[in-house]
């Protein structure tokens, strides 16, 4: 790996495998077909119904002119100050702040000019520690242009820009100091992975043979994972840029979520894919350890003919239960939430079901959220609802409304792991960053 400082940050602490261990894989050389149907979720007529109902939103954000596709906070367990960064479709990125004191809150917009849609945004927060020298807070954001640019998250101040990959479809920071960005491009399916104080380019991970759909570094930090429309899951070497192992997944359907830290060992990746399915691989053994079905085949194969049909039922977010991590939850776009339980054969324990009303359609889930200390779910829909469900007994234990259309993505802070009080960040085709303060132990 180049660059001195990162040999130097990174050689402290054991987190890498050493060159010789690593594995070379052999890349099948025939594409798996892709099928481009849409899973949008949303129905006409939801945006009518959901406008009539009362806007729950402790705060909302109106300074984006076009659908919202990307959200990232943090809530500061010192002083309760709020840190918000939001992405979307205007080509503009904003960094919202509101103070715990009660003061107005603040929008600032991130300056650099992006020419094409803000895709992703991180926070490093929870990665950094309290000697802000050694790594500082950054926010990061990517767009389809291509360009990956650093914020203070503080003021807003832009840091850097980082020369990369085109079309960057997700970022995420490296789990042990928060000074190495990993990012995926959708385009032309490669993986960067930048040591931030130096600006240099680390690693280039290349064998993906469609666009890279999501990815994370493991808990440990010794690994980074890639999901694939390629129908591929993918453990890379970060010392190396090797690629150590392949999951050749189902009969190569795209993957479209990933998850990681599942399992009591936390090796445990679950992955989403656009024919319904989610597979467990664990990154130690490297072997799928279950395939789960989430969506229901027979009726599938009932309308095999409509093509509406067939693109409704992709599993579009996915999930471990950090409260049991034998327990993750798929969330597909026919609007249901599975919960299942890894230590029995991958069983479905509980099924999550809106049920349809006058008042609600539901739609397909967009994102899933965990309590870190509950067997609660967070979940965002196509019809702008966040839904709360007891995991255990399947009950619905609150609707969050306000946003107008659907929610393109969500994630939710927790004021303390044994609070029943989060903050849940929202971000829609809606165009506004809703934050609600939500209280998940009472029944409603």
């Amino acid at each position: 790996v180049s660059g001195d400082a990162y040999n130097n940050e990174m050689d402290n602490e054991p987190v890498f495998v050493d060159m010789k261990d690593a594995v070379e894989v052999n890349v099948d050389e025939e594409n798996v077909p892709m099928d481009d149907a849409s899973d949008d979720g949303e129905e006409e007529g939801q945006q009518e119904t959901t406008d009539e109902t009362e806007d729950m939103a402790k705060c909302k954000f109106t300074q984006h002119s076009g659908p919202v596709y990307a959200v990232a906070s943090h809530l500061d367990a010192k002083n309760g100050d709020i840190t918000i960064v939001s992405g979307g479709g205007d080509d503009r990125a904003f960094l919202h702040k509101i103070p715990a004191s009660g003061g107005e809150p603040v929008t600032i917009p991130l300056s650099h000019t992006h020419t094409d849609s803000v895709s992703c945004a991180a926070l490093n927060h929870a990665f950094v520690s309290e000697d802000l020298s050694k790594t500082p807070k950054l926010a990061a954001v990517g767009g389809y242009d291509g360009a990956i640019v650093l914020y203070d998250p503080d003021t807003g101040d832009k840091i850097k820009e980082l020369e990369g990959p085109s079309d960057v479809e997700w970022v995420c920071f490296h789990p042990k100091g928060g000074s190495v960005l990993l990012a995926g491009s959708v385009a032309d399916g490669t993986i960067w992975m930048y040591h931030i104080p130096t600006s240099k380019c680390l690693q280039v991970f290349v064998g993906h043979e469609s666009g890279v759909t999501a990815g994370s570094f493991t808990p440990d930090g010794r690994w980074a994972l890639s999901a694939s429309s390629d129908g591929t899951l993918r453990i890379w070497a970060p010392r190396t840029g090797m690629n150590k192992h392949v999951f050749r997944l189902g009969g190569g359907a795209g993957l479209t979520s990933l998850a990681i830290n599942g399992g009591t060992d936390g090796q445990l990746v679950v992955t989403g894919a656009e024919d319904g399915t989610a597979h467990v691989c664990h990154v130690g053994t490297k072997k799928v350890v279950a395939t789960l079905q989430h969506a229901d085949i027979g009726n599938q194969q009932q309308d095999a003919e409509e093509e509406e049909e067939d693109a409704a039922v992709g599993v579009e977010a996915v999930g471990f239960s950090p409260f049991n991590p034998n327990w993750c939850a798929t969330g597909g776009v026919d609007g249901l939430i599975k919960v299942w339980d890894l230590t029995n054969n991958g069983q479905c324990r509980q099924i999550c079901r809106v049920e349809e009303t006058t008042d609600s359609q539901g739609g397909g889930v967009t994102r899933l959220r965990w309590h870190p200390k509950s067997p609660i779910l967070f979940s965002s829909y196509s019809d702008g609802a966040i839904r709360i469900w007891d995991a255990r007994s399947g009950e619905l234990i609150r609707t969050v409304l306000g946003n107008t259309d659907m929610i393109n993505d969500m994630v939710v802070n927790f004021l303390d792991d044994n609070s029943t009080k989060a903050l849940a960040v929202s971000g829609g085709d809606d165009k506004a960053v809703r934050v609600f303060e939500v209280d998940h132990g009472q029944n409603h």
